[in-house]
């Protein structure tokens, strides 16, 4: 087996590999084991189920010296440790020093595999953390914490793959010994890895694959283009923004380190570097990624339900009104035309005391569909509010928005609405009305213009379009 903690050689000498924090080779074992140890049995209890229901087996003791005195009789040491820090007899703390103190000496594991250590505590200050940082602990937890937490931390540790498979990452430096390396590591942690020897094909991949890199890792001193300025490049992409950006560079190159700053890099190692200090720093950034992308996604959401009507899938009327503005001023401004539909469902309320609003939800999903298949990239259709709708045609005349109008009206008369054993004839009413045959004033009285050819159609007889006429 590989070894951990060992340094990645200077170009040109030979390189070492290591197996990264969280002991691999556990997984070929089967499940791994974790110990906890806190003084409240219920909440060893909380812990112990939490993580067994994740598949872990757990073994749990109530302090620090009655943890530390079964490990001389484990047949294996366990995969990982979590740690209470206020304990008595023996804190939490004292006994993660006694732990590294019995793995330097070969009592206990390996002298070069470090077990994972979590601190668990109430007690969450600085200073702790800080301490157990030095100790060589991954994570605190702070209680109280809620579930999944303990779960999700000890899986960080030792289900990287799990964690972190998907994302991908782009290693930049000429030296190929040294590249290999850190996609070595890079790998164990179930990262796909792009690959590029100089910064000018680095910036072409970053290109192309934007959307799909989370994190960077690159060199300082190479050929064609430097690290510095291949992460100035980078940062020009919008995309880019919040990509973390990891910087190589040898020992004694402190000037390479702040140009690598100043040009956008948000982190830095130095060469020979530890193995698991390169993972530790690594799975922070993803750690801090996944967690922008999910504000990002929730950011999103939250857009979507603003601006969206659940049902139809269409913009909602407060969206259509502000963007209807905007398109209704330039095309004032650049002298040409924009058109309104303003339509909605012939006797709809017949078919809600029929069928049922259910019935009456399918419908109006129908014919949010129809519109979204019916009108081109630029136009904008939107539900108005209950049985009605709008659609906006920058660029089109009066007589091409009666056409896109027929379209849709012939679409949901042809359509046969059945659900669920009901059925019903659906037709629309439709109103047209555009700026430069009609020239009004602003957009609301464009709009009010379709509304009342809508007014004529039902007038008419209904399942008709309207052109607006004086």
């Amino acid at each position: 087996m590989k070894k951990a903690g060992r340094a990645v050689t200077t170009p040109g000498k030979k390189k070492t590999s290591g197996q990264g924090p969280g002991k691999q080779e556990g997984a070929s074992r089967g499940t791994h084991t974790v110990m906890v140890v806190d003084d409240s049995s219920t909440m060893r209890a909380i812990i112990g189920k939490e993580l067994e229901a994740d598949g872990y087996s757990v073994i749990t003791f109530s302090d620090g010296l009655e943890a530390l005195s079964s490990l001389h009789w484990m047949a294996s040491p366990p995969d990982l440790i979590t740690l209470d820090i206020d304990m008595p007899r023996m804190d939490g703390f004292a006994c993660c020093e006694k732990l590294r103190e019995m793995e330097s000496s070969g009592l206990f594991g390996d002298a070069e595999i470090r077990t994972p250590v979590l601190f668990v505590s109430a007690n969450d200050t600085l200073v702790n953390r800080s301490r157990g940082f030095h100790l060589g602990s991954l994570q605190f937890i702070s209680k109280p914490f809620v579930r999944g937490d303990i779960s999700a931390a000890v899986s960080r540790v030792l289900r990287p793959q799990a964690t972190y498979g998907g994302m991908n990452a782009l290693v930049i430096d000429d030296n190929r010994g040294v590249r290999k390396m850190v996609v070595s590591c890079l790998e164990q942690i179930g990262l796909t890895v792009f690959e590029a020897e100089n910064g000018k094909i680095a910036y072409d991949l970053l290109k192309k694959y934007i959307d799909r890199i989370d994190l960077i890792i690159v060199d300082y001193d190479m050929p064609v283009m430097r690290g510095d300025e291949c992460i100035h490049l980078a940062r020009q992409l919008p995309e880019a923004e919040h990509l973390p950006m990891l910087s190589l560079s040898g020992s004694g190159e402190s000037d390479a380190v702040l140009r690598m700053f100043r040009a956008g890099a948000t982190d830095y190692l130095v060469k020979p570097f530890i193995v698991e200090e390169l993972l530790a720093r690594v799975q922070v950034h993803l750690q801090l990624r996944q967690h922008v992308r999910h504000l990002q996604d929730l950011n999103r959401d939250l857009y979507d339900k603003a601006v969206n009507d659940a049902l139809t899938g269409l913009r909602n009327k407060r969206f259509f009104l502000e963007a209807f503005a905007e398109m209704f001023a330039m095309a004032l401004r650049a002298q040409a035309d924009l058109s309104c539909l303003f339509f909605d469902l012939d006797h709809f309320k017949q078919v809600n005391d029929t069928c049922g609003h259910p019935f009456g939800d399918y419908v109006l999903e129908g014919i949010g569909t129809m519109i979204k298949s019916t009108v081109r990239c630029g136009d904008l259709g939107a539900r108005y509010g209950g049985e009605e709708f709008v659609v906006a045609l920058p660029g089109t005349d009066l007589a091409g928005a009666g056409i896109v109008a027929e379209k849709i009206r012939g679409l949901v008369e042809a359509y046969q609405f059945s659900d669920q054993g009901r059925q019903w004839p659906v037709t629309v009413s439709i109103g047209v009305a555009s700026l430069q045959e009609h020239l009004p004033a602003t957009a609301q009285d464009l709009l009010q213009l379709a509304d009342q050819a809508l007014y004529r159609a039902k007038k008419k007889g209904r399942n008709r379009v309207e052109l607006f006429s004086p």
